[in-house]
């Protein structure tokens, strides 16, 4: 894709993660805070993470309530592979209405694969299940493992399926997905964080109220760490733009913050992240 798109507002963007691993405490969605990471150094606004459980029905009900919101993309995490319980496709394809069909491009793709492993591969029906897709799918290659990807449109909405191995889940999204969102003209964020010693959280909490006052376009959050030394607690301040053209004020508002903790005594340090 060569031209960039202008929307009239800021791209957004929904995750679905799908596994029962999930839900019962085995696995840690790591998989959703990289492409959170991701999409907000590439200016998107992810407006909802959720987890489902590997149900038809679960993933039906939240793939539809998902595309009713009419983010720009959402990408499901999991549940592409081969067994019994890697069901994603299919819950997709009762949510849009779409048939599941062997697509030619995926099936290739998955024979490709299993001819760089053996020499004589067979197609089963396992390892034909991951070239079955709803109709009108796109797949996508991936690069160190099985499963395609699969790309679709639905109505506003770019439909993105991963596989929830996070190291094909981060080959396909750097492949495939990230040129996509790029295509987007978006303004990237800038950041700073401010280390910020000798003062508590409820102390520096009306100092922050007055800067959210001046600088509406800033967003400013907190994150207490403890006690860097003895008793004197640390808190990490991180401040970033939230619509585009407020980059230049977050040095100003970073050093008003700065004084106004000078002034009472505590002590900051500005580091610049983006």
């Amino acid at each position: 894709m060569t031209g960039r798109r202008k929307l009239s507002r800021k791209p957004t963007a929904e995750i679905i993660s799908i596994g029962n691993e999930l839900l019962i405490g085995h696995t840690l969605d790591t998989n959703s805070h990289w492409i959170a990471k991701h999409l907000t150094r590439l200016g998107w606004t992810l407006d909802r993470v959720t987890q489902l459980r590997d149900s038809l029905d679960s993933i039906k009900s939240g793939v539809r309530g998902s595309l009713k919101r009419n983010p720009s993309v959402l990408i499901t995490i999991g549940g592409l592979g081969p067994t019994h319980d890697d069901m994603t496709l299919a819950g997709i394809s009762r949510a849009i209405d779409k048939p599941m069909r062997l697509n030619k491009e995926a099936l290739q793709l998955v024979k490709d694969h299993y001819r760089r492993l053996e020499s004589k591969p067979k197609l089963t029906k396992y390892r034909t299940k991951m070239a079955t897709l709803p109709q009108g799918s796109v797949p996508l290659p991936n690069p160190v493992g099985t499963a395609p990807g699969v790309k679709m449109q639905q109505s506003k909405t770019i439909l993105f399926s991963l596989p929830g191995v996070p190291s094909e889940m981060k080959a396909i999204f750097r492949a495939s997905i990230i040129p996509y969102l790029e295509s987007f003209h978006t303004t990237r964020p800038k950041e700073v964080e401010i280390k910020i010693t000798g003062i508590i959280e409820s102390a520096l909490a009306p100092i922050l109220d007055q800067a959210r006052k001046i600088y509406p376009r800033l967003y400013f959050k907190s994150h207490p760490r403890g006690r860097e030394t003895g008793i004197r607690p640390l808190i990490l301040l991180h401040i970033y733009n939230i619509e585009p053209g407020a980059e230049k004020e977050i040095s100003e508002a970073s050093a008003r913050i700065m004084l106004r903790l000078a002034g009472i005594r505590a002590r900051s340090s500005l580091i610049m992240k983006k």
